[in-house]
């Protein structure tokens, strides 16, 4: 996510500005800071389907300034990271075989689950 912002109005700045805070967090997480010497900045590494809260501040010689309001978004999704759990074979015939598994741990999901792809081969 690329974020940009404008620079703070002379009359509020109290002296020159050094830079710029930026803290973001996932609902219920730790908050992550980051400092940035411009009006923009890119944070990497995020968790895919996820929402943010992202607010600034700005930085000069006497330390941090206050935040600005929260702006909330949610990333893009992503494939899914994790597997069907507790997959089990519910019935056989001489034709078909049934399946039954829980579904991908929300955590994992890293979007909406649409589909599933059985895989199969035969042995022998």
């Amino acid at each position: 996510i690329t974020l940009q912002w404008r620079e703070v109005p002379c009359i509020e700045r109290n002296g020159d500005i050094i830079g710029y805070t930026v803290r973001y967090s996932i609902s219920g997480s730790n908050i992550t800071l980051r400092h940035y010497s411009d009006i923009v900045a890119t944070l990497v590494e995020l968790i895919p389907f996820a929402n943010y809260s992202i607010e600034v501040a700005a930085v000069n010689i006497n330390g941090t300034g206050p935040f600005s309001t929260p702006v909330y978004l949610r990333t893009d999704g992503d494939t899914p990271s994790g597997m069907p759990q507790e997959v089990t074979i519910v019935d056989t015939t001489s034709t078909k075989i049934t399946l039954q598994w829980r579904e991908v741990p929300c955590i994992e999901q890293n979007g909406d689950i649409i589909g599933y792809t059985v895989r199969y081969s035969i042995s022998g």
